[in-house]
């Protein structure tokens, strides 16, 4: 399903809030604890425009004494190529990078920082550069998206972690000089 709406998910706090809720379920609670800065009716105002704009739903509710606690994830979606194409949408879509790339690089550093010392065997940190064809590279972001494709199939289980792997490609910008 097609992401819409960029207004909503570019805010650092709002793609914070989403990508915690990837594949996971979490209550406001949970999410107070895991976003500490970002004060509680703050975070209930940020989940409720994400809701409203149907990047999360509440995926399951209990009741604690008498109070109905409601848990939340996000819907699997790309961004909607519609959007992009509108005026204004390639400076979303840009503006959308920058803040995605951002959080995933600051939830790798609170990682790092809450572990009190890198632990460089379980993180992956690398920049490639390489020349490839258009049917090289398409070749081989299938190739990678198929083995992510077949590991997110796989149930938790004991010495399983839940990891995350951001992958960004794209050509250089030394490639649009003219030589």
């Amino acid at each position: 399903m097609p992401i819409r709406n960029f207004e909503v998910i570019n805010h650092p706090i709002r793609m914070r809030i989403f990508q915690l809720l990837h594949n996971v379920r979490l209550s406001i609670n949970q999410l107070a604890e895991l976003l500490p800065n970002v004060p509680k009716p703050s975070l209930y105002r940020h989940v409720r425009k994400l809701v409203e704009a149907g990047v999360i739903y509440v995926a399951d509710r209990r009741i604690v004494h008498g109070i109905e606690e409601r848990f939340y994830t996000s819907v699997e979606g790309l961004i909607d190529p519609e959007e992009v194409h509108q005026p204004g949408g390639l400076e979303k879509f840009a503006e959308h990078v920058r803040i995605y790339g951002s959080v995933v690089a600051q939830d790798l550093a609170q990682y790092v920082l809450a572990r009190g010392a890198p632990d460089l065997s379980n993180i992956a940190a690398r920049d490639h550069v390489f020349y490839a064809t258009e049917e090289e590279f398409v070749r081989l972001r299938e190739t990678i998206y198929e083995m992510l494709h077949a590991m997110e199939q796989q149930p938790p289980a004991p010495g399983r972690t839940q990891r995350r792997m951001f992958i960004m490609a794209h050509p250089l910008l030394v490639s649009l000089l003219k030589h």
